[in-house]
């Protein structure tokens, strides 16, 4: 993987990248409130680099796998519940990994990761798609929600379209 950096030179991601992602917000880190702009996304994006530099050809869930500490399986749909939502808001050390994740850094992480793949390979791999389809559900709710609606319905299309 050659060396760049997308945020401040958009042309050395990749091509279809560019293309899907044609938001301005896509490529801003500074806006906390856009993929990469806080600082979970920025981390989430590096570390996927770092990842996929010693996983050369493993699939995006194992990454997901690994972020979720071998507990991808519970990254589902009922996460997104409105009773899930309010538990995890208000037990934040309880949630899917414990005290080691809130719900946002969580989500943030997976969404940062997916579009991550994207911007370096062109592509999000099919299988993963559900993955961050839950975390932008469960960002969608009112309670949970870091991201506008603009925001989510942005990263939507792009994750349907890749």
């Amino acid at each position: 993987m050659s060396e760049h950096d997308p945020f401040n030179e958009p042309e050395t991601a990749h091509p279809r990248a560019r293309e899907l992602m044609r938001e301005p917000l896509f490529w801003d880190c500074v806006d906390e409130g856009v993929p990469f702009g806080s600082d979970e996304g920025s981390d989430a994006y590096y570390e996927w680099r770092n990842w996929r530099t010693e996983n050369p050809d493993a699939p995006l869930t194992d990454c997901f796998n690994w972020i979720l500490e071998g507990n991808l399986e519970a990254y589902d749909e009922s996460l997104a519940s409105d009773a899930q939502v309010e538990i995890d808001i208000a037990n934040p050390g309880d949630a899917l990994l414990g005290d080691q994740y809130d719900m946002f850094t969580l989500d943030t992480t997976i969404i940062a990761t997916g579009l991550g793949q994207l911007m370096d390979e062109g592509r999000i791999d099919a299988d993963a798609k559900p993955f961050i389809r839950v975390a932008i559900k469960r960002q969608r709710n009112p309670k949970a929600g870091h991201y506008d609606g603009t925001t989510l319905d942005a990263i939507a299309r792009v994750v349907d379209e890749s």
